[in-house]
């Protein structure tokens, strides 16, 4: 009921620039191969019902290879074509098997979104487990970047294409406290592929990074921190997708992310106050929790 009642809103206050002509997605995708990453649920699902819906091919890409062929096979009984093709991006090894098997059954990859991620809130003092550090790095930047550096040459020798990154704005300034390991890594492939675009723009394929709000997902409601807040819906949120797509762009993000760069620039010494008052309260909710 509150998803109902928020989410219009949360679409006008909070959305980037959206699609939601499914005649212009057709007209865009109808025909071409995408490819998605982190597609077993949230953002990647959604993201891949409605391409397929939209007449593209999907291949479909997650470490749960049994929840990727249900999705496959919904795709298909509503007329879609889709294929699953089950990794963790943290396994360096397996990434060049996967692009070899990519483009030998589908030699011309049109779009590649770029959405796996895992996400980790906790304290760097009680980040003693350098794993949790690893695996973020993994998943969020050199897995991405290993797929992407494989897959480049043979949509350049294609003729070109396009690279969607599923970014957030956290990885824009101020970055807040008890995300480090997920704010490092995500922003780290954000500029890495930034500086990708940069070459590759000249060999006919277009990087489109997109800066997400809070979009409600398994991912997201991990902990309950954000259970009342005001977020897209997954379909809200392929929707941005598909308007990167038609209406392709460097940067996809929220009316008000510059304001708050500009803030954090401007301002480092407020900046720096209200983070410490986060991270204060934050310290005290803890201890309230601890004491009952």
């Amino acid at each position: 009921m509150i998803d109902r009642v928020v989410s219009p809103f949360a679409r006008l206050l909070l959305s980037p620039p959206a699609c939601r002509n499914l005649t212009a997605l057709r007209a865009a995708l109808g025909g071409q191969t995408v490819l998605i990453t982190g597609a077993s649920f949230g953002i990647g699902e959604a993201t891949a019902r409605l391409f397929a819906q939209a007449g593209a091919e999907v291949l479909v890409v997650a470490r749960t290879g049994e929840r990727l062929h249900e999705l496959v096979a919904d795709i298909e009984r509503t007329g879609g074509r889709a294929f699953a093709y089950p990794l963790d991006l943290s396994c360096p090894d397996d990434i060049p098997l996967l692009v070899d098997r990519l483009v030998r059954r589908h030699p011309r990859i049109a779009v590649v979104v770029s959405n796996a991620g895992r996400s980790i809130r906790r304290p760097a003092v009680r980040a003693l487990d350098r794993r949790d550090l690893e695996r973020s790095v993994a998943v969020n930047f050199t897995g991405p970047a290993a797929l992407l550096l494989g897959l480049l040459p043979h949509m350049i020798a294609a003729g070109g294409g396009q690279i969607i990154n599923v970014s957030t704005v956290s990885v824009k300034p101020p970055a807040a406290p008890r995300w480090a390991s997920y704010q490092g890594s995500k922003a780290g492939f954000d500029l890495w592929l930034r500086s990708v675009a940069a070459e590759v723009q000249l060999d006919g394929v277009r990087v489109s990074s997109v800066y997400m709000p809070l979009v409600r997902t398994r991912m997201s409601a991990a902990g309950g921190l954000y259970r009342h807040a005001p977020a897209l819906t997954p379909l809200e949120a392929a929707q941005v997708l598909a308007g990167a797509v038609v209406r392709p762009r460097a940067r996809v993000a929220p009316w008000w992310l510059s304001a708050q760069e500009a803030a954090a620039f401007l301002l480092p010494g407020v900046t720096d106050w209200a983070l410490a008052r986060l991270e204060a309260r934050e310290r005290l909710r803890g201890a309230r929790r601890g004491a009952a």
